[in-house]
């Protein structure tokens, strides 16, 4: 399995997720004028995977001939897993950067940092199950 992140495609997974994760980051950002903290993450979660799924599906697995109702299923579910980890991270990180004293840009780093962390685990499930390519098997 460590061969899959020793290619272009990673590469690419890895481009076009960190756009995906400033887009979702920013979108945090700007939600939370309007909503609490924890609310702006999860919203601006939806965005994350709507950027993610239409840049992945377009860029990174083009080839894929799964139809793009099921890579959109998959995409979404795999995405909803990880929620939990993301939000829970982005909660604690910033309760944890405030206890130590950290008074700026606390929710930033916290959130920023939370992004990322699912990274290696769904490039797996996304190259292996959601955008399967059905006909070759790979």
């Amino acid at each position: 399995m460590i061969k899959y992140f020793f290619t272009r495609q990673f590469l690419l997974f890895l481009a076009v997720g960190g756009l995906a994760a400033f887009l979702h980051w920013l979108a945090r950002i700007l939600l939370s004028h309007w909503f609490s903290f924890s609310w702006a993450v999860t919203v601006a979660y939806g965005v994350g995977i709507l950027v993610a799924f239409l840049l992945n599906s377009f860029f990174v697995f083009p080839k894929s001939t799964k139809p793009k109702q099921q890579q959109a299923r998959d995409f979404i579910i795999t995405n909803i897993c990880f929620f939990p980890v993301v939000w829970v991270f982005a909660i604690e990180a910033n309760s944890i950067l405030q206890y130590y004293g950290v008074v700026r840009c606390t929710e930033a780093v916290a959130h920023a940092i939370a992004v990322g962390i699912p990274m290696f685990a769904t490039f797996l499930i996304y190259k292996l199950i959601a955008f399967k390519d059905t006909k070759n098997g790979k």
